[in-house]
């Protein structure tokens, strides 16, 4: 179960937190040359034949007019929205020079490039993206930031994640950075999806502090930020701590009328009971998170939580067969409905054929599962290990011992290609209980201590007593 997306910090505390839906609608002084806006403001207030005490109009003095035309001031946004109304035009052609036309253009194509993002098409996105950050000509200001922010966003759900953190750590950098909580997000669960689960805590941590210096603790944003944290130290084996975090953020959301923030409290708070063994609490938990997200998430991603669900269902002790299989037909049927990825129904096609195994119907298993380990690829290798373990586990049903084993080992030989986290752990374990029970015991022990690598722990003190070699 994947846990939920979460300012840090280079030392300094941004001037203000703005919300992110006004973010393409303003450009900030600070991102322009005072010269530039100067001469802009000169040039039109000749062509007009208007004086500088006439287009200070007695709203500000003519001394500021004169220096703020000699690029000697910078001027508030509002006393430029003032002098660009007066001269005919709009604070965001005085800023960067670009009139309406080609700031609403910008727009446009910034929109366009969170469209295909929001669909899925995360290579275009990338390309319109990248596109737009290089014309800085054409892009000043809050917008650049957002079409930046934007770019992450897709090199993530690419699996670039060190091309993501790149981009991310620049805008961090930045002080007019439109809402600093969000990049912090991005940013700590990048490192955590690469590995880098220190830093991953310090981003979280900074941010977390930021937020609280800021008043901003129980807002939406600051509880996502908490849950990210938790992942985090989840990962790197603090699991008490994680759920300390995690009771936090499920207490501050009770009080948040953002259904999405007491969703990702509830969510990720689920991951860690699963994790923790307390599969019933982890169910109970979820259902609530997916109740909640019904009222604000699009179906596509529904689906792709749908699906977590139905796995976890299979995890329980015994599994829910039943209902896992309820779950991960209708998350299929929505992701292919909705332009869900191939990685997605790959990962659901792996629970279903679980599913069909636990039922005995080994062909539905068998067809299944090569469907699974052929949509993953090599580029989800969790999915394709799960799928491979279910081959094997099929011909091992149908007395195939030799043909177990081989799909064991190209399972053994996917995951090692996988960095080591706790995800990893619970297949190389049931890897080497399969193996042990295949007869390949020198291949089980290093599953074993495969297992205890990834959790950061000896192997030594977790292969069983009973192996031998």
């Amino acid at each position: 179960m994947t846990a939920s997306d979460a300012i840090g910090g280079s030392g300094h505390i941004p001037r203000q937190i703005k919300a992110h839906s006004t973010a393409m609608e303003h450009t900030q002084t600070v991102a322009s040359d005072p010269a530039d806006v100067g001469r802009r403001v000169r040039d039109l207030r000749r062509r007009r034949g208007l004086k500088q005490a006439e287009l200070a109009a007695g709203r500000v003095s003519t001394a500021y007019v004169s220096r703020i035309e000699s690029g000697q001031r910078r001027p508030e946004r509002d006393v430029l929205e003032f002098l660009a109304e007066r001269l005919g035009t709009t604070a965001d052609f005085l800023l960067t020079g670009i009139g309406r036309d080609e700031m609403a253009d910008a727009r446009l194509k910034l929109r366009y490039a969170e469209l295909a993002l929001h669909s899925g098409e995360t290579e275009e996105a990338e390309r319109l993206l990248r596109v737009m950050v290089e014309d800085a000509a054409g892009l000043l200001g809050q917008l650049r930031l957002d079409a930046e922010f934007a770019l992450a966003r897709a090199l993530e759900a690419q699996g670039k994640l060190d091309d993501a953190i790149h981009v991310l750590e620049r805008l961090r950098g930045h002080v007019d950075v439109p809402n600093p909580l969000e990049v912090a997000i991005a940013l700590s669960r990048c490192y955590r999806e690469s590995g880098d689960l220190s830093r991953a805590v310090d981003i979280g941590e900074r941010a977390l502090t930021l937020a609280a210096e800021l008043g901003l603790r129980g807002t939406d944003d600051a509880i996502k930020l908490t849950v990210t944290l938790a992942a985090a130290y989840f990962e790197r084996g603090d699991t008490a701590h994680a759920h300390h975090l995690c009771q936090t953020a499920v207490e501050e959301s009770e009080a948040s009328s953002s259904p999405s923030a007491r969703a990702a409290a509830y969510w990720n708070a689920s991951a860690i009971a699963s994790e923790r063994g307390q599969l019933s609490a982890s169910v109970a938990l979820a259902e609530r998170a997916l109740a909640l997200l019904g009222e604000t998430m699009d179906d596509r991603s529904l689906s792709r939580l749908r699906g977590e669900l139905g796995l976890l269902l299979l995890r329980a002790e015994p599994p829910d067969v039943d209902r896992a299989e309820r779950v991960l037909e209708r998350a299929r049927a929505g992701l292919a409905a909705n332009g869900g990825s191939d990685l997605d129904v790959a990962r659901c096609d792996s629970g279903i054929a679980l599913v069909r195994l636990h039922r005995g119907e080994l062909d539905d298993a068998t067809e299944l599962a090569r469907q699974a380990r052929a949509g993953a690829g090599d580029r989800a290798p969790m999915v394709a290990a799960s799928s491979s373990i279910v081959l094997g586990r099929v011909a091992w049903a149908r007395g195939d011992a030799e043909g177990a084993r081989g799909h064991y080992r190209d399972a053994v030989a996917t995951l090692t290609s996988h960095a080591a986290d706790r995800s990893a752990a619970s297949v190389w374990y049931e890897l080497g209980d399969l193996l042990d029970q295949a007869g390949d015991l020198t291949a089980s022990r290093d599953a074993y201590r495969s297992a205890a690598a990834s959790l950061g722990l000896r192997a030594e003190r977790r292969v069983p007593t009973e192996i031998r070699v």
